[in-house]
């Protein structure tokens, strides 16, 4: 008996890692001081996303592409996943699904799903609806973020065990110059198509806590293609990094990306993600995310691309 919990354990931590490989962006971090926070990025000579020239939103031509990933834990597919983009000049739509699969789903039955719709002034993305509906087993939980026409978030509505938390006052330090996860994510895609770097860091307010994506650039790869993945061709290499601002609490510590991202510290290897342009005016997008575990390498390959 102890065994059999044993190997559940095991599989359920690479289970949870599977899971934050892909969709790390929305995932909790540690407690940390907004004042030691603001200090660092006063002396880093740090601009509101609105003001940072890299981030500036430039689409020359409408882009709407589906993008299929599967994620394999511990030799296992754990996960599969689908990222759809809408883009135009001045619009933008981004879903992303999620859910585990084969004997890992039976097991741990999860699913995802993201959504953001926003518009471009002047380059600068300012979303104006973001949803997200998470499943576990029979536990459903959704929320939903309205934002003003300047992209301030005005309500947060969220529904979990029959019950329903409507929010319209938010902190300076949790809301502010911060956007959703999948703006965040189309922010970093933007700035690596700008600056041909893998590097930056992009806030994040996910209804509950704020934080910051950090990448550092960590040079260029060829991947081949292989069985697993559809890509083939050079990315840009970096390692990702969830910064924690505020909104959180001690448990954070030691569940969600939080949990993973001290594991891989501690091994001295942080979660690499690897972008790449798939067509010469395309976006640059993820095509591979790797996490190093005691329990296994858990990788993340795009599968297929198609233009919707």
């Amino acid at each position: 008996m102890k065994t059999r919990t044993l190997k559940n354990k095991t599989l359920k931590t690479v289970v949870s890692i599977g899971i934050a490989a892909f969709i790390g962006f929305s995932a909790s971090a540690a407690t940390a001081a907004e004042s030691a926070h603001k200090s660092a990025a006063a002396e880093a000579g740090y601009k509101p996303y609105y003001e940072n020239a890299s981030l500036r939103y430039d689409i020359q031509e409408p882009k709407k592409m589906g993008l299929k990933y599967d994620v394999y834990a511990g030799g296992f597919q754990a996960l599969s996943a689908n990222l759809e983009m809408d883009l135009t000049k001045k619009a933008y739509d981004i879903g992303l699904d999620a859910k585990t699969e084969g004997f890992i789903g039976s097991l741990f039955p999860w699913e995802a799903s993201y959504s953001t719709s926003g518009h471009s002034e002047k380059g600068v993305l300012i979303p104006s609806l973001s949803t997200s509906r998470s499943t576990w087993k029979k536990s459903v939980k959704t929320t939903e973020m309205a934002y003003d026409p300047k992209g301030a978030l005005v309500k947060s509505t969220t529904q979990a065990d029959n019950k329903t938390t409507v929010q319209r006052d938010f902190k300076k330090e949790l809301s502010q110059d911060a956007v959703d996860m999948l703006t965040g994510t189309l922010l970093m895609m933007q700035n690596t198509k700008n600056t041909q770097k893998c590097e930056g860091s992009f806030p994040v307010f996910d209804g509950k806590r704020r934080y910051n994506i950090t990448l550092k650039d960590d040079g260029k790869e060829m991947l081949e293609k292989s069985k697993y993945s559809a890509f083939k061709g050079e990315a840009l290499r970096c390692t990702l990094k969830v910064d924690p601002v505020a909104g959180f609490n001690d448990k954070d510590q030691k569940r969600g990306w939080m949990a993973v991202q001290n594991h891989t510290e501690a091994r001295h290897k942080l979660p690499t993600i690897w972008l790449a342009r798939l067509e010469d005016k395309g976006p640059i997008v993820p095509v591979r995310v790797e996490i190093a575990s005691e329990y296994g390498a858990v990788v993340a390959h795009l599968t297929g691309a198609q233009k919707l």
